[in-house]
């Protein structure tokens, strides 16, 4: 567990993240999850902890071989500090989970446990000095381990650049417990020797920038931080934002064009790429598996944004799937989870290159420029290619259908044609805080023979919504959940049609094609 987890949710909902990619893994191999997963996930959301508790205890009691009875157990540790009256039985209900662990982990419970202090529900009525002193008390722990070159040894290979990329969070607990305590000099301190030490500025970074500004009187550099924060979906800091802009300007008109409008901005200036000086034709297909509900898919998702921005629709087709992964997602549709199996992708963000998987990982904001060079270079080398069949597409959108029209200049032996509607923009802002998602799949076929010699295909609006709806209410009825937000009507006017030809035994994409609906 990386130790920028568990912060902004809480503890819990570290836990209902891993249930769940757990009970994906397990249904994906085996065909069914343990029964009692979608009890925990339900029980693990309840909002009051003495009902979940109990509601966790009943689970124990009727699965006693479950293979999730650590996280029982922990969950059920969790929601008894949540019940904490004093500083004093926090540090009890946390000493015998500390104890508990060693290595990297040990780091990250330390990192947990002090924001679970400052965030406590009943932190403003704790002693103010004991709450400082117990979260400098494990922020010192934390760092001293952290930067011992013998306990730097004795962890895995794969652990240390974890570690060595993530100890500096611990300066900015340090500097929230020092504002908590009202000393913003030791704060200001603080924030210097996070950025000294290689942290990043990330949402958590700027929502305590902002709230050191704050107290320091800067309200338009606080202003500034809170929105930055806002980006990264971080806290309650839309709330925080919107309390100071009215403050500074009477009212709160023009915050939401000044909210999207920052949305809208990239972290980098993507430029205009280059394409090969003898191109000859070939599109390069790029694929993202990702979802509105996680987290480490941002710098990618931010990156794919940037591709956008980057390459002429001539050059690049940008399609993004949405999945389930970690949570329950509203833009995910019958189409997405057909290329999901297709693949056989497990988990977000999942990028493919004309087929070809790529397994850099995610990251938060920070990551966005990094991963948007990476996925430059891997089109660039592409497009110098000779393309195996040019394509062509078209669409028109004539009442409630999608009439597509499309060409191939040669048979495509061993290859399937497969065409996409792709809704350009939907506004919704999840777990990851993205507001503004690109190029989202509403719907995919794979076409006949008869289809592909017709040069011919209806994509009917009214039949994708009815599909996509009775997807998400199987979903909804088969995890015990309920969207607040339903998401499968599609905008008429944002559309866009994709073509591809892709080998049925390589996976390899021959070449593609888009065009926005006319």
């Amino acid at each position: 567990m990386k130790l920028r987890a568990c912060v902004c949710a809480g503890v819990v909902i570290c836990l209902v993240l891993a249930l769940t990619v757990t009970g994906q893994a397990q249904s994906s191999q085996s065909g069914a999850r343990p029964p009692e997963v979608g009890e925990i996930q339900k029980a693990l959301r309840i909002q009051d902890p003495a009902s979940r508790v109990k509601e966790l205890e009943r689970i124990k009691a009727a699965y006693p071989s479950t293979q999730y009875m650590g996280r029982l157990n922990s969950a059920i540790q969790f929601a008894k500090i949540e019940m904490a009256g004093s500083v004093d039985e926090v540090l009890k209900l946390q000493e015998p989970m500390l104890n508990s662990v060693r290595g990297f982990d040990r780091i990250s419970l330390l990192y947990s446990f002090s924001w679970q202090l400052l965030k406590h529900t009943n932190a403003a009525k704790f002693d103010k000095a004991k709450l400082l002193e117990a979260v400098l008390g494990y922020c010192e722990m934390g760092l001293k381990t952290a930067r011992d070159p013998d306990f730097q040894k004795s962890l895995p290979s794969e652990q240390l650049p974890v570690l060595n990329k993530n100890w500096p969070n611990f300066y900015l607990v340090e500097a929230n417990a020092y504002l908590v305590g009202g000393n913003a000099p030791k704060a200001s301190a603080a924030m210097v020797d996070y950025l000294k030490n290689g942290g990043a500025r990330s949402g958590d970074y700027a929502y305590t920038q902002a709230e050191l500004d704050s107290a320091l009187g800067r309200q338009k550099e606080a202003l500034a931080e809170y929105l930055t924060a806002l980006g990264a979906n971080y806290g309650d800091s839309l709330d925080k934002a919107k309390a100071l802009y009215q403050k500074m300007y009477g009212s709160l008109a023009g915050f939401e064009a000044r909210v999207e409008a920052l949305e809208r901005e990239l972290p980098f200036n993507p430029g205009k790429a280059g394409v090969p000086a003898k191109w000859a034709g070939k599109t390069v297909l790029t694929e993202l598996f990702t979802g509105s509900e996680c987290p480490p898919c941002l710098g990618v998702d931010l990156a794919f944004d940037g591709l956008l921005e980057a390459y002429d629709p001539k050059y690049l087709v940008v399609l993004e799937y949405h999945l389930p992964i970690p949570n329950p997602d509203p833009m995910m549709c019958p189409g997405s989870r057909k290329r999901r199996t297709d693949y056989g992708v497990s988990g977000t963000p999942t990028p493919y290159f004309d087929g070809v998987k790529n397994d850099s990982g995610g990251g938060n904001r920070a990551v966005a420029e990094e991963k948007f060079k990476e996925f430059s270079s891997a089109i660039s080398s592409r497009l110098a290619e000779a393309p195996k069949v040019r394509l062509t597409v078209r669409g028109v959108l004539q009442g409630e259908l999608v009439n597509v029209q499309f060409t191939a200049d040669k048979p495509v032996t061993g290859a399937d044609i497969h065409l996409v509607l792709v809704q350009k923009e939907i506004k919704y802002r999840g777990a990851n805080g993205i507001m503004f998602h690109k190029m989202v799949v509403r719907d995919l076929a794979t076409l006949t023979e008869e289809a592909v010699k017709a040069g011919t295909f209806a994509f009917s609006i009214p039949a994708v919504e009815a599909a996509t709806a009775q997807f998400v209410a199987d979903f909804e009825k088969q995890n015990s959940f309920a969207f607040p937000v339903k998401l499968y009507t599609i905008d008429k006017t944002k559309l866009a049609v994709a073509i591809f030809a892709q080998d049925r035994t390589t996976q390899a994409v021959l070449n593609a094609a888009v065009a926005d609906v006319k």
